[in-house]
């Protein structure tokens, strides 16, 4: 009983609240919700598009260099204090583009937010999750993740209505005290490292019957093979792995395209903003149901649902122009593909390589996802260049997605042997 009780808190539920509020403010307001800004930005300044955007790709390429080290940092006693500076510094120099006035300027504070960004979004959470859950790690992991589609649905007028009655400098002020007057007291006051730190055990850990004996659970195990991030240098299995990641990755800025491939293929801005809004929508249940599958079949099972309906959803693009319905059914597909991006990576991470070095191996891994999230735009928007139509990079995306599944299933084989191996010696 006394197991139980310390497996099973209000404080567990604490913890994943504090993780959707931060995905809220630390990371939909720096991605989906960036882009309110532009407009407005563009206008006053009168930057060319691509020159404006390159501080996200300068942010970008420094948190390839920063993802290990905050994976390192946050895995130890000090994660708390790494955790509150990471806040402060990101959404803190979030609120200073505010103060941009040339293109350097946007440079600068774009490069400095990046140098604390890995260390304020998901690593932290993921890391949280993963000491404070046992069971059900992979919805759990889901549950979080959608504090990135909440965040965006709730933040996305206030910000708007922000811009259009103060300016979007004062908004970009407004949002970021806001922002940290959430983060601060999350990151420096409620959240611990684990739950062992409050004398309390991970959810669902050591769970038994009335009668004493363990209960039976449907649940895919994380690997016993708890490899450190050393070893695991090695290994095939984590450079096969961070290869899928840079391709899920990769595939995932096909994002940034989407409304200027249907509006070249003849869709007028209505019915993109309602394919916007359907994916939206699907996408948070799509973050629940692809935890639940990756928890209820692992790897392979979770994998092959996300790729799969992201294969699905670009076949579908394929095919879109003319044809309205085609155009919802893709919305739909997308809401569930898009998924493997922010739920898949880190879930898979515990799945093969164990829970035990988690924090540094997840950061390792972070560092070749960005290289792909930075990289995949501009080489999907050369394609483009180069043909004059999207179709030709739609089919490299499906080719990569269904290397990416391939990759996994490798893994996990892999992972699975080195488990055995380790059984067998203890």
């Amino acid at each position: 009983m006394k197991t139980k009780q310390k497996n099973k808190s209000i404080y567990h539920w604490v913890i994943l609240v504090c993780c959707i509020l931060t995905l809220m403010f630390a990371y939909s307001t720096r991605f989906g919700l960036a882009q309110l800004f532009t407009a407005a930005i563009l206008k006053e300044t009168g930057f060319a598009t691509s020159a404006y955007f390159l501080s996200t790709t300068i942010a970008s390429a420094i948190c390839v260099f920063t993802s290990p080290i905050a994976g390192k940092l946050l895995r130890g006693k000090y994660m708390r204090p790494v955790f509150l500076i990471c806040c402060v510094g990101t959404m803190g120099f979030y609120a200073c583009f505010g103060f941009c006035h040339k293109l350097w300027h946007f440079y600068l504070v774009g490069a400095f937010q990046g140098i604390f960004a890995m260390g304020a979004c998901t690593i932290p959470v993921t890391v949280l999750i993963t000491n404070w859950f046992e069971k059900n790690r992979g919805l759990m992991i889901s549950i979080a993740m959608t504090g990135i589609s909440i965040g965006g649905t709730i933040l996305s007028p206030a910000i708007s209505w922000a811009i259009g009655s103060f300016g979007w400098r004062k908004a970009y002020f407004i949002l970021g005290a806001v922002s940290l007057c959430v983060l601060i007291p999350i990151a420096g006051f409620i959240v611990r490292r684990t739950p062992e730190e409050v004398g309390l055990l991970p959810y669902g850990c050591g769970e038994t019957t009335v009668s004493g004996t363990a209960k039976k659970t449907t649940a895919y195990p994380a690997s016993n093979w708890n490899v450190s991030l050393k070893e695991a240098r090695k290994t095939p299995v984590l450079w096969l792995f961070v290869a899928a990641g840079f391709l899920i990755y990769f595939s995932s800025c096909i994002l940034g395209h989407m409304s200027n491939y249907l509006q070249s293929v003849g869709f007028q801005a209505a019915y993109i903003a309602a394919f916007i809004s359907i994916y939206s929508v699907v996408a948070i249940f799509g973050k629940l149901v692809l935890g639940h599958v990756f928890d209820r079949f692992g790897p392979k099972g979770g994998m092959l649902f996300g790729g799969g309906t992201f294969v699905l959803f670009l076949a579908a693009f394929l095919l879109v122009s003319g044809r309205l319905a085609v155009l919802y059914l893709a919305a739909v597909l997308y809401g569930f593909g898009t998924c493997i991006a922010t739920v898949a990576i880190p879930i898979m991470t515990t799945s093969i390589f164990g829970a035990q070095h988690y924090s540094e191996l997840y950061g390792f891994i972070s560092a070749f996802t960005m290289t792909g999230a930075a990289i995949g735009s501009p080489a999907i928007g050369l394609i483009f260049d180069l043909t004059g139509s999207y179709r030709p990079a739609l089919i490299v995306l499906i080719v990569l997605t269904l290397l990416s599944i391939a990759a996994v299933f490798i893994c996990t084989d892999m992972s699975r042997k080195k488990s055995e191996k380790e059984n067998q010696k203890s």
